[in-house]
């Protein structure tokens, strides 16, 4: 059997994009450099916050040939409400009250980090925009990549990720579990075609495009949000079986959970949901035995697209025919 690199098509060119922070890269980078950068031949690109004064030193865990790019921003400090309201007005050249500011009707932790809201996704909502701007950059766009994959530095990885050969350029593919009814929201693997769209939330929200769909929910999760949110570009969704669990050290800072310790056939883990462990540990046993990819892969279903996905396909491709055939479908 190949390995993960040997795998991927020549002609690919993955770059990995770490988000969110730096949180237990001391921790994990054994099984980043093996499980991911190798096995998938990428280059890596860092769009974090920082968090510490130490956060230059700790990318020099991983190798710094394959590190084509890094941001470490302190927006975030400057309040989301205000971040919003710069960019608003820079953007759509009106006064307030500002479109995004709608949201604020909804409830739930898919705006955590915004106005003393619990959770962190706005935090996510926002490093997913400044990445879009990293990626639009020249000297990114000049390297041509053909696959991004947007992941976290405090995932333990268990095996190798699943090459990228397999996956079908035309979806989004997230890890299974995790998903509290939406998708899993720290793993995706974009191709070029869907990318953008993908980190697209965010501009929406300042439109005031995204309340439009997002209005019937009182309340929202992040992983219910970027749902919504893939549905409403017309993205369709592949999944493969998880083969990582989110780590940190005894004095990690976390948003939501915090890092406990799970016994899983004698062997302790630090984790921060033990549920994520046990979907981990079996795929990637059951990997080590059969040692075939393709087993890893839970295929879209056959149904091309469920009525939103199309419905977005129109107004992208038709916006006079989607206006009619909605009211029609009232």
């Amino acid at each position: 059997m190949k390995t993960g690199s040997q795998q991927n098509h020549h002609s690919f060119r993955p770059l990995i994009c770490f988000i969110g922070t730096l949180r237990a890269l001391d921790i994990t980078a054994d099984g980043l450099i093996r499980y991911l950068i190798r096995a998938l031949d990428a280059d890596v690109l860092f769009c974090v916050s920082r968090t510490s004064s130490q956060d230059e030193s700790r990318m020099k865990v991983l190798p710094r040939e394959r590190i084509v790019d890094f941001l470490l921003y302190e927006d975030a400090e400057l309040g989301y409400e205000k971040i919003c309201d710069t960019i608003s007005g820079k953007t759509l050249n009106i006064s307030p009250p500002y479109p995004w500011r709608n949201a604020l009707k909804i409830d739930g932790n898919w705006l955590g980090g915004l106005s003393g809201i619990a959770g962190s996704g706005m935090h996510l909502n926002y490093n997913l925009h400044k990445l879009s701007e990293m990626l639009m950059s020249p000297h990114i766009a000049a390297k041509n990549y053909s696959h991004f994959i947007i992941t976290r530095t405090d995932f333990q990885w268990l095996a190798p990720h699943p090459p990228l050969h397999l996956l079908d350029h035309r979806h989004v593919w997230i890890p299974e579990g995790e998903d509290y009814k939406g998708y899993n929201d720290r793993h995706a693997v974009c191709s070029r075609k869907n990318v953008f769209p993908y980190l697209s939330f965010f501009d929406g929200l300042i439109s005031g495009e995204a309340f439009k769909y997002l209005s019937p929910y009182k309340s929202l999760n992040h992983e219910y949000q970027l749902k919504l949110h893939l549905e409403h570009q017309g993205i369709r969704v592949g999944r493969f079986k998880n083969l990582a669990y989110l780590t940190g050290g005894e004095g990690t800072q976390t948003n939501w959970s915090g890092v406990v310790s799970k016994e899983v056939d004698g062997v302790t883990y630090r984790c921060k949901y033990p549920g994520e462990v046990d979907s981990a540990t079996a795929n990637s046993r059951a990997f080590s035995e059969h040692i075939d990819p393709r087993l890893l892969l839970i295929k879209p279903p056959m149904i091309l697209s469920r009525v939103t996905i199309w419905k977005a396909r129109l107004r992208m491709l038709a916006p006079w025919l989607a206006r009619s055939t909605l009211k029609f479908g009232k």
